[in-house]
């Protein structure tokens, strides 16, 4: 299954999206993580060093090219074969997870131009890539961006990573409907950082209002601040803290989910 997570700038997604691809390693699925977020952070979250993290080549925008099948239609092919990626491109997590990252702008500074290419190659990898893993799991960036370039219109299940707050929760909103319109299948909201009682049912109350289904529900955890302060995953700080079973919950969700869409 190709899974994206999004949310808001700070809601825990690329936390959330590591942790999910190493749980879905440990139950012995093969994963492809892509980070394609232009500020990459994902592969500290899967447990790499700072330094073998600075050591990920990022894909070029080259990788994947617009093709035009009829008049008024293309689609896009990537100009490497797959095995040829993995091996260029693909860094080895914990667990097993193969990890890609995105490029960043063309010199990566200040001003120096959109993102507008970085944005097809990612669409295209989440495209041709699934079949490298049993799950592709892409950390996207922040915002609608994506969304509103259509970046994520080839992933299968789309989690909306909310925090028990207004603008996150209208954030997600946003995002659902945005989702529903490019017709992605599988579309829920995941509650972060949720505290208690209230923060729980402000999140349901909402979802429920907005037609939003609710997939699962992480805690707030100060293991995986910790975690943070460790420079350490919380797969490998905290692996039987609240958060990691919530995430180890999602997981199973995941998996079910595919196995009902595949039957």
């Amino acid at each position: 299954m190709k899974i994206a997570l999004v949310g808001k700038g700070g809601s825990g997604k690329t936390t959330l999206a590591g942790t999910l691809a190493r749980v879905l390693a440990r139950r012995q699925h093969r994963v492809l993580a892509i980070d394609g977020d232009p500020n990459p952070n994902l592969a500290l979250t899967l447990g790499m060093s700072r330094a073998d993290a600075n050591r990920v080549r990022s894909i070029p925008s080259s990788l994947v090219e617009s093709v035009t099948t009829a008049p008024g239609q293309s689609t896009l092919r990537m100009t490497m074969d797959r095995s040829r990626v993995l091996g260029e491109y693909a860094a080895q997590a914990p667990d097993g997870v193969q990890l890609i990252v995105m490029g960043k702008p063309a010199d990566g500074s200040a001003g120096s131009g959109c993102m507008c290419a970085s944005h097809r190659a990612v669409r295209g990898l989440i495209a041709e890539m699934s079949d490298s893993g049993e799950h592709t799991v892409t950390d996207m960036e922040a915002g609608l961006e994506h969304l509103k370039r259509g970046t994520a219109r080839n992933v299968e299940a789309m989690l909306i990573v909310a925090e028990p707050y207004y603008r996150s929760l209208e954030a997600a909103s946003r995002t659902f409907s945005l989702a529903n319109e490019l017709k992605i299948p599988h579309v829920y909201a995941i509650a972060n950082k949720v505290r208690g009682d209230a923060d729980r049912d402000a999140i349901a109350g909402y979802c429920a209002q907005h037609g939003m289904p609710v997939l699962g529900v992480v805690p707030f955890d100060d293991e995986f601040a910790a975690a943070e302060r460790a420079e350490m995953a919380p797969a490998d700080f905290a692996a039987s803290s609240a958060g990691m079973r919530a995430i180890e919950a999602v997981a199973d969700l995941v998996i079910a989910l595919e196995a009902r869409a595949a039957a």
